[in-house]
């Protein structure tokens, strides 16, 4: 994958994509594998910004019970099946818990036929599915005594029982993320980071592309194509202002500020839920931290301006307090916040209600032809919506009947495997002078079948098959790697997104520096930008302070 500016600027594309978010690169892929020819930029790093904000759980549709909303439940179901099945090594089950009570929404008796009811609409949920590893088991009603055992953070008193279902755990939505871009390059679609559209090129009434600036030089061009999919995320909206009143589809959603926060562990194997201030919350594990979220708050500022203060994250944490007394929650527990904006309905405070499905709006209709936007709400559909968003682009383009979307059933780059585990064994009987087999089954989990293209670095240079550092076991390769091969322009691309190096939190100052260096050497950074770059960095684990 390599940032090709030139090719953008000279190449007149079917597709460009605005934001290489989650639903960026899925309506990338999408377009890519239909026989398109794509473009796709983003003013940051890819998947960087709401993206990088989640609690790595992909969802059944359990919520849109509670509202009878069978239709959206069918749909998170099949599309929850349908990453597992393009996606197997980046997917598990993962239960969840939560307590029942005796108040008349949460009592064991409603608790026990929801669940029937959603065994039932999920019936199908592991169809089609290989590996027995990515199947997810029947739901449960478990006695008090199993519910705190399994969920010994919430308060005892007036817990009658629990309620435990199964969902998905992303062990990367960077990766997952990532995996989508890849493969929409390997099918021939152009990517390039940190370049962003200024505003929309407009012929007559037809947008015609995006005047880009390149992020790293302030250099302007023209991306041109036939039709632009807005994909911007919360900087959707500012892009359609340029536009006239009617072109623009109606008003945009309006923001919500999502937050999430990694702590020290304090769950193990099951994701625990309990209530707070009439909303619940959810602590996850991931890896060898814990996740905790999420917490909503109306946004009525620039998407450029998000940052969560000392009070912010306090108010939140008194809120995992209340729903979760025995987990002892402090700031100095916290390793990083996770933020990101969301589409909403309204809200006023942390009164809010998102939207309940994702947009897409052709703005031809509107008598603007040539521009889709995209309004997304959740990881879960977005393959979907963008099945829905290629499918407007192809009837922009003239076509009365678009070309059959393969993208829920065409393995994505690394993913072509039928037993995860069987290809994990495979794996660790290669012997591999100074890896152990801990760290080679890590790389094969996260680079899938792509693994040994990691491992030829390490066996190429020695020095690279050493870990970072004291606490972090990712490789000097997997760094390299990422710079040469993923388009890592900056050490918080290669540390926080690209590898597991610092998703989880600091990764320490060893590994910080060392990581550091081999960016430095692979991308001919100057002392001054190394140091800018490890402290930059730095900046991205600082809590705030006021």
């Amino acid at each position: 994958m390599t940032r090709d500016l030139r090719r953008l600027a000279d190449t007149k594309f079917d597709v460009v994509v605005v934001g290489a978010g989650f639903y960026g690169v899925t309506t990338a892929w999408d377009a890519a594998q239909r026989g398109l020819s794509v473009a796709i930029i983003d003013q940051g790093d890819f998947g960087a910004a709401t993206s990088f904000n989640n609690l790595k759980t992909l969802h059944g549709g359990l919520r849109s019970l509670l509202s009878l909303n069978f239709r959206q439940m069918r749909l998170f179901i099949r599309e929850r099946r349908a990453l597992a099945r393009i996606l197997p090594h980046l997917v598990r089950p993962l239960p969840f818990v939560i307590p029942t009570s005796r108040t008349l929404k949460r009592n064991s008796l409603v608790m026990r036929l929801g669940l029937a009811v959603n065994d039932a609409v999920a019936r199908d949920r592991n169809e089609g599915l290989a590996d027995p590893g990515t199947h997810l088991p029947d739901s449960q009603i478990l006695s008090k005594e199993e519910t705190l055992r399994l969920n010994p953070i919430i308060a005892p008193e007036g817990v009658t029982g629990g309620a435990m279902w199964y969902d998905y755990q992303m062990l990367s939505t960077d990766r997952v993320t990532l995996s989508f871009l890849l493969s929409a390059v390997d099918a021939g679609a152009t990517a390039a980071n940190y370049v962003k559209a200024n505003r929309f090129i407009r012929e007559g009434d037809r947008v015609a592309g995006v005047r880009a600036e390149d992020g790293l030089t302030g250099d302007t061009f023209d991306v041109r194509g036939s039709v632009v999919v807005n994909c911007a995320g919360p900087w959707a909206a500012s892009l359609l202002t340029d536009l006239p009143h009617a072109a623009q589809g109606g008003p945009p959603p309006r923001l919500s500020r999502a937050m999430n926060l990694v702590t020290r562990k304090v769950v193990g194997s099951h994701a625990c839920g309990s209530m707070a201030g009439g909303r619940y919350l959810l602590i996850v594990p991931w890896r060898d931290v814990s996740m905790v979220g999420t917490s909503h708050d109306a946004y009525d500022g620039s998407p450029d301006q998000l940052k969560v203060s000392r009070w912010d994250l306090e108010a939140f944490l008194k809120d995992a307090r209340e729903a979760f007394p025995h987990a002892g929650l402090t700031t100095a527990d916290v390793r990083l916040i996770h933020r990101g904006l969301l589409p909403t309905v309204s809200g006023d405070g942390h009164q809010v209600r998102l939207l309940k499905e994702s947009q897409v709006v052709d703005h031809g209709r509107h008598g603007l032809a040539g521009l889709v936007s995209v309004f997304g709400v959740r990881y879960t559909t977005a393959r979907y919506t963008a099945e829905l968003a290629v499918d407007a682009v192809f009837r922009s383009m003239g076509h009365a009947t678009p070309p059959p979307c393969r993208t829920a059933e065409t393995p994505l780059l690394g993913g072509s495997m039928h037993h995860v585990d069987n290809f994990l064994k495979a794996v660790l009987l290669r012997d591999i002078d100074g890896i152990s087999n801990g760290t080679l089954r890590r790389i094969a989990t996260t680079y899938g079948t792509g693994y040994d293209r990691v491992l030829q670095m390490a066996r190429d240079v020695p020095a690279l098959a050493r870990p970072l550092g004291r606490s972090c076991d990712v490789l000097g390769a997997e760094i390299l790697y990422a710079a040469r091969r993923e388009m890592a322009l900056k050490l918080t691309d290669a540390l926080i997104r690209r590898t597991e190096a610092g998703a989880a939190g600091h990764p320490g100052s060893d590994a910080l520096e060392r990581a550091g260096a081999i960016m430095a050497r692979a991308l001919g950074w100057d002392e001054w930008r190394q140091r800018n770059e490890v402290a930059e960095v730095e900046a991205f684990y600082r809590l705030p302070r006021d």
